[in-house]
């Protein structure tokens, strides 16, 4: 039998402009797949779009939440060391998860405003006033423990506009 090269090196640049998705185990063009920054050779991730944003949608919404709150303070220059479970309301439950790591979901969460008493939206649908949002009780401290308090956005909005 005659091995065609030709073929096989057509075949293998067509490959070249894509990449195989580890969760779905399909080959897809390199445009579904996200950048990375750092840790991977080629800076996209390891995932395709639609499995990452799959993975996303399942998340715990108050996962989601809280690691988008740690972005935002790191960002703005805010200390934040608190866990989690360091919100008043909030019990996770661990497990050792991929490659041994910690992984967390929470079991109990805060789903009414202790200020207003108004339902909050942990759909993640954009900010809205029953959206939760995390307050420093004193706004001159970071996220820390003893310091934050769950509450709809409205009553925080309310809170920083009230004259002392």
């Amino acid at each position: 039998m005659e091995v065609d090269y030709k073929e096989l090196i057509e075949e293998a640049h067509e490959h070249q402009k894509g990449k195989i998705c580890t969760k779905c185990n399909t080959h897809k063009p390199l445009n579904e797949f996200y950048n990375k920054v750092r840790g991977i050779t080629d800076r996209l991730a390891t995932e395709c779009k639609s499995c990452a944003k799959k993975y996303i949608a399942n998340k715990c919404p108050i996962t989601k939440w809280f690691q988008t709150k740690k972005s935002n303070a790191k960002r703005d220059g805010i200390e934040f060391t608190i866990k989690l479970t360091d919100i008043p309301g909030v019990k996770i439950k661990e497990w050792n998860g991929h490659q041994n790591r910690i992984s967390w979901k929470a079991t109990q969460y805060p789903k009414v405003c202790p200020i207003l008493k108004i339902k909050l939206d942990w759909g993640m649908n954009g900010y809205n006033d029953n959206s939760p949002s995390l307050d420093r009780i004193d706004p001159t401290e970071g996220y820390v423990k003893g310091n934050v308090m769950m509450m709809s956005a409205l009553a925080n909005r309310m809170k920083q506009n009230a004259t002392p």
